[in-house]
């Protein structure tokens, strides 16, 4: 059996060069498995990410998003030597140095602020809460035992599904500072759709999942509080004027807060 098989779940991505940089620093006994869920096959961000699994044949199971970039000639070794001492392993997120367009302002400006706000003490001193598939290292059995939830077809929260699992099952979740850069910054439109579909999404997972969730729990504290109503009325007389801010290249991310929390409370 090999010993690491490098998972990368891609959808009409070219994502060759990080397959070259990470071929640069694999070990003999390691394999990388492309996994291609364009139009013809469709099976879905869960469905396809467990038929990588499933084909893999290393005891470790590395997955990585297509649109990454790595940034560390250690980057392998690193995740190697973090592997004895729990079975699943966190490197983290980075961020390109600079936005890459105007038009993608709203995605990087949200992504430089979760970064800074997702360091590795808060990653460590909170091991479940924001899990992301993005960067992970997990035993293949293990995740074989757990798997994505195939039920969940459309963007966004399989991986807040996964980390609910992880956290019940009291599975030790190591993070560490091994990071890769996030290519794949959307522009703004682009974005709001993604946005809204994971909010979709959301709002039709159990209300145990929606407790991990930060804009969900925030919404239950607004209906305890009565406040639902005034949100509600707000954000609807405001949308327009809101999405004219977040489209444009001077986006608030004050603003893009409370039209995320206006969208969900009114599914």
């Amino acid at each position: 059996m090999l010993k690491l098989s490098v998972l990368i779940p891609t959808y009409n991505e070219d994502c060759s060069r990080l397959v070259r940089d990470l071929q640069a620093q694999l070990p003999t006994d390691a394999e990388i498995i492309v996994g291609d869920d364009s139009p013809p096959h469709n099976l879905g961000r869960s469905a396809r990410r467990n038929a990588l699994a499933e084909e893999a044949r290393g005891e470790w199971l590395l997955f990585i998003d297509a649109d990454a970039e790595v940034r560390s000639r250690s980057f392998i070794a690193n995740y190697m030597a973090a592997c004895s001492q729990a079975p699943v392993v966190c490197g983290g997120t980075g961020n390109l140095p600079a936005c890459p367009r105007p038009e993608a302002r709203l995605r990087y400006d949200y992504e430089v602020r979760a970064e800074k706000r997702l360091t590795l003490q808060h990653r460590q001193a909170h091991p479940y809460d924001g899990f992301t598939t993005f960067n992970f290292l997990i035993r293949r059995d293990l995740f074989l035992s757990i798997r994505f939830d195939e039920s969940l077809k459309h963007y966004g929260h399989e991986d807040t599904q996964f980390g609910l699992e992880l956290k019940k099952r009291g599975v030790p979740v190591l993070h560490i500072d091994n990071k890769l850069t996030h290519l794949g910054i959307e522009d703004a439109a682009d974005y709001l759709r993604k946005m809204e579909t994971s909010l979709r999404t959301l709002a039709s997972m159990s209300v145990e999942q929606k407790q991990n969730v930060r804009i969900s729990k925030l919404a239950l504290r607004l209906e305890h509080m009565h406040l639902l109503g005034p949100v509600r009325f707000v954000y609807s007389v405001s949308k327009s004027l809101l999405r004219k801010n977040l489209l444009g290249h001077r986006p608030s991310q004050v603003l893009f807060a409370f039209y995320k929390l206006g969208y969900y409370i009114c599914l």
